[in-house]
Order: structure tokens, then C-alpha cells, then sequence
């Protein structure tokens, strides 16, 4: 097979595993050789075993797409969302997600992706955003909130100090019916008192 013939097919899903090329290829006994032959041309870009990006189409890919394909199931959570919902300024350097693996890290050419491990129990809260022909997960920002102080909680102050210094957006207004949902799954005394504070900081920096 020619990589033209490859590439026009693989076009409009420009990240891909290995299972969907044999789906999409399945007349083609050799064609993981061919790839990883690709790999080494320039064609393909490797992200990790088994995922693999067009080369061509490197450019027009947002890192967004590739968190949830990178390590799965993971959505994007943390300092990433709460920054992409306009909860805290400061852009993170590395697209943060929350799995119900283990914890993990990876880097590549698109940046720098982390994993931090939650409950299976805790694995909610996410919705689906579409960009092109591709969707990825992102916490709600109740829940990106709440992902944050239940992994962070053991160095979080409950003061309005504290919420001031991490520049959380006063006038973002935090649906409380949604952080009390999510709060009883964390079932948790000190991250009720956490969202009591931070409430009341925004509540009373207006």
C-alpha cells in the first residue's frame, strides 16, 4: 500500500490506535509493519505505542483532542479546566486530566499531559465539547473544582487568603446545587469545609 492511499483515508481522523487502523485496513495483513515503517519516513508521528498521529496534519491538531487518547478513560480536569472555564487565570504547562487509573505522565511533541489517579466511584462530572470531527471530556467546572481540592486537600488553607492567592475569579459563579452533588460522593468533612470557604470568599470579594 502507498502512504497516499493511507493518508487519504486516515484524513479525517488524523489521531488513531492501532485497533482503528486494522479496523479501517482489515484486507491489509502487514499494515502495522507499514506504519511503524511510516513512523520512521516522517509520515506519522508516534505519540505513544499504539497511537500515532498524520504527520501532515500535525499543525491543526489541538493537544485538547489528544488528552483522552493518550491515556484512557481520563477527561480533562484541574488546573486545565478550571482555567478553560475561566476560573483561574494562569494557563497551566501541562494539559491536566483525572483517570480511574493509576497516576501517569506523558510527554510528546503537542506537550505535556498528566494523570492523576481518583476513585472509580469519583469518575463523573465530565461533558463532551466537539472539536471537528472529534469529541474530548472536560470536568464541569464544579467538578474541575472539586477534582482540584479533593487531590490537593491535604495542603489547601479553607481561608479566603488562600483563594485569593491561587486568583480565583470572583465573579464566576459556581452552580451550588452542582457542588453539592459532587461534594456528598467525596463524602469528606474537610473538602465541605474548602467549598464553604471558597463560596464565601467569592461571596464576600463582590
Amino acid at each position: 500500500m502507498q502512504f497516499f492511499e493511507f493518508e487519504q483515508k486516515m484524513k479525517n481522523y488524523p489521531i488513531f490506535n492501532a485497533s482503528e487502523v486494522k479496523a479501517v485496513f482489515f484486507d491489509e495483513k502487514n499494515i502495522l509493519v507499514q506504519v511503524a515503517f511510516w513512523v520512521k519516513k516522517g509520515y506519522l508521528l508516534k505519540i505513544k505505542k499504539g497511537l500515532y498521529v498524520l504527520s501532515s496534519a500535525e499543525s491543526n491538531i489541538d493537544p485538547m483532542l489528544l488528552a483522552g487518547k493518550i491515556y484512557a478513560p481520563s477527561y480533562l480536569s484541574l488546573e486545565f479546566a478550571l482555567n478553560y472555564h475561566g476560573i483561574i487565570p494562569d494557563i497551566p504547562g501541562t494539559y491536566t486530566s483525572v483517570t480511574s487509573r493509576k497516576t501517569a505522565y506523558f510527554k510528546n511533541n503537542f506537550g505535556n499531559f498528566s494523570y492523576q489517579k481518583i476513585k472509580p466511584d469519583l469518575f463523573s462530572g465530565y461533558e463532551p465539547v466537539q472539536k471537528g470531527d472529534i469529541f474530548f471530556d472536560i470536568a464541569t467546572p464544579e467538578k474541575a473544582i472539586l477534582d482540584y481540592i479533593y487531590l490537593n486537600k491535604n495542603r489547601l488553607v479553607a481561608k479566603g487568603d488562600f483563594w485569593k492567592e491561587m486568583r480565583i475569579n470572583e465573579e464566576f459563579k459556581f452552580s451550588k446545587k452542582a457542588l453539592a452533588l459532587y461534594e456528598k460522593l467525596y463524602d469528606d468533612k474537610k473538602i465541605g469545609k474548602l467549598v464553604e470557604s471558597l463560596l464565601s470568599y467569592q461571596k464576600n470579594a463582590r
